[in-house]
């Protein structure tokens, strides 16, 4: 009978997961269930599965920190991971954990029976191949081989702490003997692993170079050249014959490949060091280049700064739950990253970064709490083309947009009250009446002329009022200097500023912070 432990933190889930693998209670048998990855841990140590069913999202240890401890404590165990959540992120750390499937819930039972199914023949090839490394040291070795493969990508991938302990022969006397490369591949079409090792053998690279495939479809893999400790000019000459000869070979004819280059490294424990290095050197490629280049790693980069006319037009359509609208800005801010002057990847995911921090501070006013933005992150740092950062960032703008679209405050009410309430969120943007006509669609004249019969005062003096107003407010409750209240209340312009406050106030602003403090 092969056993299982069963991880979930809500128990009508585990109830339902157990009733639909009542079909094969012939051959699988539950024998605990947790709630939590820190009882599963101990319930795992205690009565020794042979596989796991686990959820990823649980209080006091969840997925991503189980799996982990998982993959390094039990590598051989196979896992099926179940969630609600279509995050990469999850995935990927599935991938590397030796999960056997990744389930997204609501599950059929078909569906979670058929994944149990590929366990129990995994276990099964698994007894066979154990029966058969007793008697063949080959088939042991090619066993090690591939533990220490699994090992190398948790290294790469950031998943594995502390020093690595290696079991093939092959990777002994290499990590004692060698420095190392690492180039991050990147292939609009996925290479099949054996494809590539194959073209390695037959090109003379099979015992110095080893090839690891990243996740399923990511279209990524990474490729460890093992290099003899010779003199430095002697090694970047071979290590560019090398790249060249990688670079021809492992190309698919039209279909751009680009390499990520490291420096040398001493070590495979500098493998995570060398997998960010290859990072910096495919994120300072053109923005816009699309053909195969190899990028060598010359130093961290440092984001440029870019500015973009539409950046509040597109906060504003996302908040409005306009989808449509975000994904065609969407496109044209792709358009303007394309047509900025040697712009580099490195600074298109900056500004996307600042994009998608200020729509988190958008999200947390509707939502009530602060949205992470690691889960982004560490999706975009695998992201080495414009056109593939593109669709991601179209389909993350485009889901906000639908997220907020029944909770957004311009949802409803007449367009002056929405104009009002846009002007009272954003004062300190530099808002003008042609811009506000724009966002919601009306021409200027007709805004102006509907604004002052509705409210009884001009576009400019409501602004300069809610200005003034936030101003009054910071002279009296805080210490700042008068050109930092000037430009928190939308005045680039102190002298302006100065002008307007006495007009509304009927003093200056320094006079009205003396009267408060009196």
């Amino acid at each position: 009978m092969t056993t299982y432990i069963l991880i979930d933190d809500e128990e009508i889930i585990r109830r339902g997961t157990k009733k639909k693998l009542e079909p094969l209670s012939d051959t699988i048998e539950c024998i605990g269930e947790a709630d939590n990855g820190q009882t599963g841990i101990d319930l795992i140590r205690e009565k020794k599965p042979d596989f796991v069913i686990l959820d990823m999202q649980m209080p006091v240890m969840d997925g991503m920190e189980l799996l982990p401890y998982l993959a390094e404590h039990y590598p051989g165990m196979p896992l099926l991971v179940i969630s609600g959540y279509r995050d990469f992120d999850y995935i990927k750390q599935a991938i590397s954990a030796n999960a056997v499937e990744y389930l997204l819930k609501p599950f059929s039972a078909e569906m979670i029976q058929n994944c149990v199914r590929d366990i129990l023949q995994r276990l099964s090839e698994r007894e066979q191949i154990d029966y058969k490394l007793r008697e063949s040291e080959e088939e042991k070795e090619e066993a090690n081989t591939r533990y220490d493969m699994m090992l190398l990508q948790n290294i790469i991938l950031g998943y594995h702490v502390g020093e690595p302990s290696f079991t093939s022969q092959k990777l002994k006397s290499l990590e004692g003997s060698h420095e190392l490369v690492l180039l991050t591949i990147q292939c609009q079409l996925q290479r099949a692993e054996e494809e590539i090792t194959g073209w390695l053998a037959e090109n003379g690279f099979a015992d110095l170079a080893l090839y690891l495939p990243a996740a399923e479809g990511s279209g990524m893999g990474f490729l460890i050249l093992f290099l003899p400790r010779i003199e430095k000019t002697r090694m970047q000459s071979l290590l560019a014959q090398a790249v060249s000869a990688m670079t021809n070979g492992l190309g698919l004819g039209d279909t751009p490949i680009t390499l990520g280059v490291s420096r040398r490294h001493a070590s495979v424990s500098s493998l995570r060091e060398a997998y960010l290095e290859t990072v910096a050197a495919l994120d300072g490629q053109s923005a816009a280049y699309e053909g195969s280049a190899v990028y060598y790693y010359e130093g961290e980069l440092s984001p440029r700064q870019l500015e973009w006319e539409h950046t509040d037009e597109l906060l504003f359509r996302i908040e409005a739950g306009m989808a449509e609208e975000v994904t065609l800005l969407t496109k044209k801010l792709f358009s303007f990253y394309r047509t900025v002057a040697d712009c580099r990847l490195v600074d298109v995911k900056y500004h996307c970064h600042e994009l998608s921090g200020q729509c988190r501070t958008i999200l947390s006013e509707y939502l009530g709490e602060t949205q992470s933005a690691g889960g982004v992150q560490n999706i975009v740092r695998h992201i080495y083309s414009l056109a593939d950062l593109e669709t991601y960032y179209t389909n993350f703008f485009r889901n906000l947009a639908e997220l907020l679209r029944p909770r957004s405050v311009y949802a409803e009410g007449d367009i002056i009250e929405r104009v009002q309430l846009y002007m009272q969120r954003n004062y300190r943007k530099a808002l003008t009446q042609d811009f506000v006509a724009s966002l919601f669609y009306i021409n200027r004249s007709y805004l102006s002329t509907l604004f002052k019969a509705r409210t009884g005062e001009k576009f400019v003096d409501y602004l300069n009022d809610i200005r003034i107003e936030h101003a009054k407010e910071l002279l009296g409750m805080s210490g700042q200097k008068m050109y930092q209240i000037s430009k928190n209340v939308g005045y680039d312009n102190v002298k302006y500023f100065f002008r307007v406050f006495k007009k509304s106030v009927g003093m200056t602003p320094e006079q009205y912070r003396e009267n408060c403090r009196g």
